[in-house]
């Protein structure tokens, strides 16, 4: 044990002796996850640790914080060891057996609920939230639109029981089916077609997997990262399935990767005749998002 933690007779103490250790620790945003897991290990949200600085900490939560800067420090994702990310104002449940939902898959979200409205102005519709991993997409579609008719497909059990107590956690979970199966292959055996696909796919070519950074290489679910030698394995494979079970008109939406979003709009334009196929454009101005809507005229 590093000998200045017997020095965390406080609150303050702690705070400022685990910002230390993370900067010692090359940790980005030292002070901010610093006070996040003293808080957590407390129990306290953010006014409670700063009225309450100057007072005794407890001992079962210095253990806690100690053993959780030990952890961020070897590259252990913030999120994972606080149980919890927030996505579209709501919080969700993350664990290793899924990916931490991204900020910038907001986007995809925003895109699907606003074409949908351009689309059927407000009609109820079924959306399908193809490798849903912590939940975070078809939660929030079946949240934001509680007419809607939500599914969700993994093939992951350890995923789609995640993504279950997010649907229980958010008041949403009685409202989608969830499936388990390799992409669109439950929807096909149930003969389901649907007014939605949405889909936030593995897309990082393997080759690159080794470069990433030690947080997402090493501890999240390579099955949600790897998506074949270029990264666009998935997409052939949805695009391929998706005319047998999208209804007319339909709207399709994909999350892309860098340099990905040419490749993947013209799969759609081949696969589905006469798609209107578009971009949007994430806050950098990457084509973070894929959509095409079918049977527009």
């Amino acid at each position: 044990m590093n000998p200045e933690w017997n020095q965390m007779a406080t609150v303050a103490q702690a705070y400022r002796l685990g910002t230390r250790y993370l900067e010692g620790h090359r940790v980005e945003s030292p002070r901010f996850i610093s006070e996040l897991l003293l808080r957590t290990a407390l129990g306290w949200d953010r006014t409670g640790l700063f009225t309450r600085f100057h007072e005794p900490l407890p001992f079962e939560a210095a253990q806690r914080f100690i053993t959780w800067l030990k952890q961020r420090a070897e590259g252990i994702p913030v999120q994972y060891l606080i149980g919890e990310q927030e996505f579209f104002g709501r919080s969700f449940r993350v664990e290793p057996s899924v990916l931490i939902p991204r900020p910038e898959t907001e986007i995809l979200v925003e895109t699907v609920l606003r074409e949908a409205d351009r689309i059927w102005k407000g009609k109820a519709v079924t959306a399908v939230d193809m490798g849903t991993g912590s939940g975070a997409i078809a939660v929030t579609l079946a949240t934001e639109r509680p007419d809607w008719e939500v599914v969700a497909v993994d093939r992951s059990p350890a995923a789609l029981k995640v993504a279950r107590q997010n649907g229980a956690k958010n008041g949403s979970g009685d409202r989608i089916r969830w499936m388990q199966g390799d992409w669109l292959e439950p929807l096909l055996k149930r003969d389901l077609r649907v007014d939605v696909v949405v889909s936030n796919p593995p897309y990082i070519p393997a080759g690159e997997i080794p470069h990433l950074d030690v947080e997402v290489r090493d501890h999240e679910p390579r099955m949600a990262l790897d998506g074949g030698p270029d990264g666009l394995d998935p997409y052939r494979t949805l695009v391929r399935g998706i005319p047998a079970v999208l209804k007319n008109p339909g709207l399709v939406v994909f999350e892309v990767g860098e340099d990905q979003s040419e490749t993947v709009g013209e799969m759609l334009e081949e696969s589905l005749a006469g798609a209107q196929v578009f971009f949007v454009s994430d806050l950098a101005g990457r084509p973070r998002v894929v959509a095409a809507r079918t049977g527009m005229g």
